[in-house]
């Protein structure tokens, strides 16, 4: 062959890597972004599976190349270079820890069946790919930050990888086959890095979009469109898993007339400190509990417990109402004050739709209203300040 079919050979398996090289690391993230149900459920194994065997075929791949077809080292150890920089990366962004170990494994069971004349240095460099493989995995984040990091990363695993293959099998002494295995391997790097960082960076940011437009612009609480989404997504939890959970709905009592007596920017002031104290609340309980603001002065609790005991409800939907009332306005010589009437409803198994669950609570909540304010209804039963039940 010569050193034009060469070059020209090498040109075009370089950039077939490159095409490779990306389309995989598109794949784990695209695999990774996946909100499915039941790939959230089943991620890590799959994502372990699916890189297992990748890997499994970039060993046997890069062996057939250095055992079987010595002269294959002419065109650059090209599945070397994409197990050197697909090994690294997986590591640096998944972080899951049996898919390192199986890295692990996997290079030890081919160095031990394969490795023609095994040496200190192939096991110095065999424990060497184990150290970067660990590191990787236990500061990835890190070297998300520090890009430098994943640049020296890299670097320690081609030292190690190169010279664990070269300490096993007869290398040659071209400096044209080590010039072009070294490009191609710093192309990669470059390429494998500064892709998967710049992917990162735009996930990222098309995240930090999607978070914003779950907000409540006046109060930050999540609104009502992401309410009804995480409602529907309980609802079907608990169709399949029966794992219980409860809404408990409430609203600014008389809030018309703060509006009407002091104006818009008192009533913003108002509904931002009942929204903070309502997140105070959410955070503060034993459960996992999500506030919401669905509209104008109504706001809503989605809990992920079983609330059937109304000792329990009652407790947890009158606390939300006391600290409510606690809050005070200052305006201009006056002082002001607020309360919240409360509708609660639990999760039953012959609710049709995830809104069945929302409809019986608002429809406590309007109970509280008409049987006075400031009162929390339990599915139909008012309890009163006093806890007297009214039915």
């Amino acid at each position: 062959m010569g050193a034009t079919d060469i070059w020209a050979s090498f040109i075009l398996s370089l950039l077939t890597n490159v095409i490779i090289l990306s389309g995989s690391i598109s794949f784990i993230i695209w695999l990774e972004e996946l909100s499915n149900s039941w790939i959230k459920r089943f991620r890590p194994a799959l994502e372990v599976i699916l890189c297992s065997l990748y890997f499994t075929y970039l060993w046997g791949e890069s062996w057939l190349n250095s055992a079987v077809a010595p002269e294959a080292f002419g065109l650059h150890w090209a599945f070397l270079n994409m197990l050197i920089v697909s090994s690294f990366l997986v590591n640096v962004y998944l972080k899951l820890w049996l898919e390192a170990f199986f890295e692990s494994a996997l290079m030890l069971t081919y160095v031990s069946v394969y490795s023609t004349h095994f040496s200190f240095l192939t096991m110095m460099f065999s424990l060497g790919f184990i150290g970067v493989i660990f590191v990787s995995y236990h500061w990835g984040a890190d070297f998300f930050k520090r890009p430098w990091l994943m640049y020296l990363g890299m670097d320690a695993m081609a030292f190690v990888s190169i010279g664990l293959i070269a300490t096993m099998f007869k290398t040659p002494f071209d400096p044209y086959f080590w010039l072009r295995q070294i490009t191609a391997l710093v192309i990669l790097s470059i390429v494998g890095i500064e892709y998967t960082l710049a992917t990162t960076r735009v996930l990222q940011k098309n995240q930090q979009t999607a978070e914003l437009a779950d907000l409540d612009g006046l109060t930050l609480l999540k609104n009502f469109t992401k309410f009804d989404e995480d409602l529907t997504a309980a609802y079907d939890h608990y169709q399949s898993n029966q794992e219980p959970y409860a809404v408990f709905e409430f609203d600014i009592d008389l809030f018309k007339q703060v509006n009407d007596s002091y104006g818009h920017l008192v009533g913003n002031t108002v509904l931002k400190a009942v929204a903070q104290e309502t997140a105070h609340f959410a955070a503060s309980t034993p459960f996992q509990t999500t506030a919401y603001r669905i509209g104008g002065e109504e706001f809503c609790l989605i809990l992920k417990a079983d609330c059937s005991d109304q000792v329990l409800a009652a407790s947890l939907a009158n606390q939300i109402r006391r600290r409510i009332s606690h809050l005070s306005f200052n305006v201009d010589d006056s002082t002001i004050s607020v309360t919240v009437s409360v509708g609660q409803a639990n999760s039953r198994p012959d609710q049709y739709n995830a809104h069945d669950i929302y409809k019986l609570a608002d429809r406590s909540l309007y109970m509280s209203k008409e049987r006075g304010r400031n009162r929390v209804t339990l599915e139909g039963q008012t309890i009163t300040p006093t806890n007297q039940k009214i039915s």
